[in-house]
């Protein structure tokens, strides 16, 4: 999967506004009932991610072949939208592959239906935190997702551990690409000890931190061997045709790059920390959704294979095929760090990333919206880091303080 789905999914996320539901309808466990009918999936997936996704229903109609499943690809930025136009119509899918951050608003448009009876114990707390809306269930994750550094194994022998290191290790030749805005940025102010909740557990904006760590990037930039651009295509296919060492990435690149590179020569490390304080990257949940628009008999057969393809033998399968390329929704699923270093290193870097509950969205949202404005006039030098923090603060204050 290409990077923009992160952009996708933390924009999606954060951008949201705070909704309460109209009403919603419910969906429950089917029990013993026949299982036949078909199922419209939608999904954004590419590559070895589709295939697998292929390769569990085949297994399921393989057990069921009185169930017929269609799929069909929407691109991920058209996915929400044609959703929605679908949807209101009262047609569209009736089980949907997509990013945990479109809930909300689906939610306020009254399009998804309430999962109850569905056993989600078993389930990481994160990515709970990713389908729980104001203390009701709307989706089942299915894999979580994060920020890590990839290197090309041919270029380099020893990733960096530090930010220290990284700039040391630049200005001696080797090249770091940099998706260059707030978001995807955001992991440093942890690396410096910022925090990103309070006590109560609201998203907060740790100002004098970010602060530190923009002027970090700052002095970053002047690194020749520093590639910093808004492009992920750009940044994509620098990494591939072998023109940059490093490259600050997304856990679903993964597939792509060992594709691209070799597998032996992919290399995934923790973000770099400093000192003794980790990097923080935002962590998302890729979920399966349903229609509230379908019948309650699509609903159900929709729920019977959303617990199929997330039991533990499927995704050991997809393990398999993706390489550790995601962390499982479900907390019982053992990581062997010899079959799967990579995603050894992803369940390490999960540790300290930052998941934004969906109830914390109108919060997070106005940080990140005054800070993805002010983030390109600081690096260029039209505003100081001080000046855009206190700006960012003052802003955000007032619209919370409004009604």
């Amino acid at each position: 999967m290409r990077y923009r789905f992160l952009q996708l999914i933390v924009l999606v996320l954060i951008f949201l506004t705070g909704c309460s539901p109209k009403g919603s309808e419910k969906i429950s466990e089917s029990k013993g009932e026949s299982i036949q009918g078909q199922i419209l999936v939608w999904h954004s997936f590419e590559g070895q991610i589709k295939e697998m996704m292929q390769e569990s229903f085949k297994d399921y109609m393989r057990i069921y072949p009185d169930v017929r499943i269609v799929s069909e690809y929407i691109p991920s930025e058209q996915l929400e939208k044609q959703f929605r136009v679908q949807a209101n119509r009262g047609l569209g899918p009736d089980f949907l592959f997509t990013a945990s951050g479109v809930i909300p608003g689906l939610i306020q448009d009254n399009l998804i239906p309430v999962i109850q009876d569905f056993d989600f114990s078993g389930y990481l707390p994160t990515a709970i935190s990713h389908v729980r809306y104001q203390g009701k269930m709307y989706g089942i994750p299915t894999s979580v997702m994060t920020q890590t550094l990839c290197y090309n194994k041919k270029k380099v022998k020893s990733a960096p551990k530090t930010l220290t290191e990284l700039l040391e290790q630049a200005k001696t030749g080797y090249s770091v690409g940099i998706l260059s805005n707030f978001i995807n940025t955001f992991w440093g102010v942890q690396a410096f000890g910022g925090k990103s909740f309070d006590a109560q557990g609201n998203f907060v904006f740790d100002q004098k931190i970010w602060t530190k760590w923009i002027e970090w990037l700052k002095t970053a930039q002047n690194e020749p061997n520093m590639i910093f651009t808004e492009s992920i295509e750009e940044l994509e296919q620098a990494f591939i045709n072998n023109r940059l060492a490093y490259v600050f990435c997304d856990s679903s690149q993964f597939a792509n790059y060992s594709q691209a590179l070799g597998k032996d020569n992919l290399g995934v490390a923790l973000l770099p920390g400093e000192g003794n304080n980790p990097a923080g990257p935002f962590l998302y949940s890729r979920v399966i959704l349903f229609n509230r628009m379908s019948s309650p008999e699509q609903q159900k057969l929709s729920l019977q294979l959303a617990q199929f393809f997330t039991n533990r033998e499927q995704i050991r399968k997809r393990l398999t095929i993706l390489q550790g390329s995601f962390i499982p929704a479900h907390k019982n699923i053992n990581v062997n760090s010899r079959l799967f270093p990579i995603e050894a290193i992803l369940v390490q870097q999960a540790k300290t990333a930052i998941a934004i509950p969906l109830d914390q969205v109108k919060s997070a949202r106005m940080w990140v919206k005054e800070g993805n404005s002010l983030y390109p006039q600081v690096l260029a030098g039209s505003i100081t880091p001080e000046d855009a923090t206190q700006k960012i603060v003052e802003t955000v204050n007032q619209k919370l303080s409004q009604p």
